[in-house]
């Protein structure tokens, strides 16, 4: 299997991939409107940049809003939860000033979240790869011109 670039660390390799949930203090209304609802939009797409975050998909409600958020395996999902509200606040209140009437101590999502982790593949087709590695290995060392000796091979024996 291939990564991009984007998953591969230092000492780490891939990523985790997010169903993530907040509402707005309150559960006030505030996006019910095109022109908010987009502006919510471009403020998370930034945020998710600034934290180092993919956003496969996105869907914004009137007070709430759900991501599909792909995470390198440096980044924690409370960790990038928190620096999403936090940036796409800021953004969502410099781009809709009116809001701090309703907000006035500049808080526009609630303090709770909600996050599952999504699979790529299903639980039984990862159980699978896990107890077939031995085989997978060693059709990987043939097609590769790379036969590893076996552990045994030009030990004496007896």
């Amino acid at each position: 299997m291939k990564y991009s670039n984007n998953f591969v660390h230092q000492h780490a390799i891939g990523k985790s991939t997010w169903h993530i949930e907040w509402c707005t203090k309150y559960r006030y209304k505030v996006f019910k409107s095109d022109y908010n609802k987009n502006i919510c939009i471009i403020a998370l797409e930034e945020a998710a940049k600034k934290a180092n975050v993919v956003l496969l998909e996105r869907e914004v409600e009137s007070e709430h809003l759900h991501l599909i958020a792909e995470l390198p395996l440096t980044v924690a999902p409370t960790d990038a939860i928190r620096k999403i509200k936090s940036i796409s606040a800021r953004i969502i209140f410099a781009l809709i000033p009116k809001l701090h009437l309703r907000y006035p101590k500049g808080k526009l999502w609630s303090r709770g979240k909600f996050a599952i982790s999504v699979g790529n593949i299903t639980l039984e087709k990862a159980k699978e790869y896990v107890k077939n590695q031995k085989a997978h290995h060693a059709r990987n060392e043939v097609l590769n011109g790379n036969p590893r000796p076996s552990r045994n091979e030009g030990q004496p024996t007896g």
